[in-house]
């Protein structure tokens, strides 16, 4: 585990893992993810919301269109994509909750600050799928969580951090069953390995993304 020890160290990143219970909460709602209409929607599934956490509650901020540079998203950047929110009974779920609680924590994160909340299911069916189409990037944040709910029916899928965008993967990990991990987006970069189905049903990984940017 890489972490910051104190206010004054840099904070780099943790790993870590949310109970059995949670899991098993979250993981029937990627069952009703609703249709996506972008470029990867021949691959991803989505839900997008945004929210604050003040005192250890969840307050759900307006909707609003997602949008990523060019020089950051190769793959959709320019585009405004606008998903459908976050169902209430996930966000109202303390399972949801601990998502942010680790976040929070774990990257000096403070109240009242806009979190971002991807919900993903990426799915291969009969042929593989690419997890990160964008390749070895940075998501344009200051903080981004990488929580892996499941894998299902599937090989690959490792998700790899980088020290740099030409870099060798300094982690790399087949996440799974909460395994999540929490990094500086300005200092690292990720990616994925494409997953492709065991067998000829379609196989799966469910992942939330959380995203922030400080507040100086």
């Amino acid at each position: 585990m890489i972490t910051n020890k104190t206010k004054n160290t840099p904070f780099y990143l943790e790993l870590g893992q949310l109970t059995s219970d949670s899991v098993n909460h979250l993981i029937p709602s990627f069952d009703h993810l609703p249709p996506n209409p972008y470029a990867d929607g021949a691959f991803r599934l989505r839900r997008y919301s945004r929210f604050t956490l003040t005192q250890n509650k969840i307050h759900r901020l307006p909707s609003q269109a997602f949008v990523q540079d060019e020089s950051i998203n190769h793959f959709q950047g320019n585009i405004v994509r606008r998903y459908e929110e976050i169902d209430d009974k996930i966000v109202n779920d303390p399972a949801f909750l601990e998502l942010f609680e680790h976040f929070q924590t774990m990257a000096d994160v403070a109240d009242n600050t806009p979190i971002e909340v991807h919900q993903l299911r990426i799915f291969a069916d009969h042929k593989s799928a690419e997890v990160a189409p964008e390749g070895i990037h940075q998501d344009g944040f200051d903080r981004i969580g990488i929580y892996v709910m499941q894998r299902h029916n599937i090989e690959g899928g490792k998700i790899h951090v980088h020290l740099g965008k030409n870099s060798p993967a300094l982690i790399s990990h087949d996440f799974d069953r909460g395994e999540f991990v929490v990094l500086n987006d300005r200092k690292f970069f990720h990616s994925a390995l494409p997953i492709k189905p065991r067998n000829d049903e379609q196989g799966y990984m469910d992942i939330f993304v959380l995203t922030a940017n400080l507040v100086h």
